[in-house]
């Protein structure tokens, strides 16, 4: 009995031993904290927040106080539109999640910092220097193009470098670099597209179906900030290496420059078509040019994610808490979870279950491969959701 219970602790501590290194590696579990007075990064951040939350709130006041149907308008769309977004991006982030306050201040960095403190500036600075030194003809056709791909996808980057210097447990693969990329690219958006609406609004007299149709168009046309600043967010990680994934210089300055090349595809579009109508046909194409790139990068960043999750669940199937077939599910493509789903007799109750064990894996890399009370509780609920 000595030599079996002798086995059993080594093959526990085996476990626990292997699990620990995912852990340490993927940095699941990892708190984050906003508040880091002894990080100068945080400081940075403090700067650049007020002064970009300043000239926010001048803008924002300005124009709800001249136009408050259209800036309530945009504002009450666009904001609604963010949360449908944000939650779209967590259900993509569902292994060794990134923390939700480091989602917020990535959102809100691009939003008020990003988006007012930077990329318009710039962006108005260089278009006046293309009307001094080429032409004001020049300038109207292709600032757009020659401006805001570099200048404001160097600047939507900015909150992976951010949280790269506040939570390097939590940056820690190119996967973490596209989440927060795409979510810094939705909160420029966001913020740039409440601006353009009652801008639009503004230089029409103060008429707000002006505002109404620029809302719209801005909603139909809304594949691009969100998916290139996803491709510069994995780039950046692979041009600049972290501990768990090793530098990749030329798929990362690939990765960079191919968001570039369709931001300015994407703005120069009057300037290539020559401002014919037909122009409007390259929208479609090009969006669906956009998305595709972005599953591709999310396809190729989240095998990671996805091996980590398997290697810290293995163990649970050996000890008959989940089988094979859930496993594979929890931590397969949306392809397998399905074919899973549906070769239940309960597709609801398979659903649940997978959900389940994604859960479980949290808790076990909160608890640092220990079984504590929530881990018990965890392999409980998955019994009793298998019924």
């Amino acid at each position: 009995m000595t030599d079996i219970a002798e086995r059993v602790v080594g093959d526990t501590n085996a476990v626990v031993a292997a699990r620990r290194v995912v852990i340490d590696e993927s940095g699941w579990g990892a708190s984050f904290r906003v508040i880091q007075p002894r990080n100068f990064t945080f400081w940075v951040m403090v700067f650049l927040f007020v002064s970009g939350a300043s000239l926010t709130y001048q803008g924002f006041r300005s124009a709800a106080e001249a136009y408050p149907e259209s800036f309530a308008q945009g504002f009450a769309w666009f904001a609604g539109f963010a949360l449908l977004f944000l939650w779209l991006f967590a259900r993509l982030d569902r292994y060794s999640s990134i923390p939700a306050k480091a989602k917020l201040v990535a959102f809100l960095f691009a939003g008020l910092v990003s988006t007012f403190a930077m990329a318009a500036l710039n962006n108005d600075a260089f278009r006046s220097i293309l009307a001094k030194t080429v032409s004001l003809e020049f300038m109207q056709t292709w600032s757009a193009g020659a401006t805001a791909p570099w200048s404001e996808e160097i600047v939507k980057m900015l909150p992976v470098v951010l949280l790269i210097g506040l939570a390097p447990r939590v940056m820690r693969c190119a996967f973490d670099g596209f989440i927060i990329g795409a979510i810094s690219g939705l909160g420029f958006q966001v913020f740039e597209s409440v601006s353009y609406v009652y801008g639009t609004a503004a230089a029409n007299f103060g008429q707000a179906e002006y505002g109404t149709s620029t809302l719209f168009i801005r909603t139909v046309m809304s594949t691009g900030h969100w998916t290139w600043s996803a491709l510069c967010g994995a780039g950046l990680i692979y041009l600049v290496g972290r501990p768990a994934e090793a530098p990749r210089r030329a798929l990362g300055l690939g990765l960079i420059l191919w968001a570039m090349f369709l931001h300015w595809f994407w703005d120069s579009m009057g300037g290539i078509t020559g401002g014919a109508a037909w122009g409007i046909s390259l929208v479609l194409p090009l969006t669906i040019v956009c998305l595709a790139s972005f599953v591709v990068v999310y396809r190729h960043t989240v095998v990671k994610e996805r091996d980590w999750a398997r290697a810290l669940l293995a163990p649970e199937v050996d000890q008959g808490v989940i089988t094979a077939g859930e496993l594979d599910a929890a931590v397969g493509s949306r392809k397998v979870r399905k074919h899973f789903v549906r070769s239940q007799p309960s597709h609801r109750r398979a659903k649940h279950v997978i959900e389940a064990t994604g859960d479980l894996a949290d808790e076990i890399a909160k608890a640092y491969a220990v079984d504590t009370p929530d881990v018990d509780h965890a392999r409980a609920e998955i019994a009793r959701l298998r019924g």
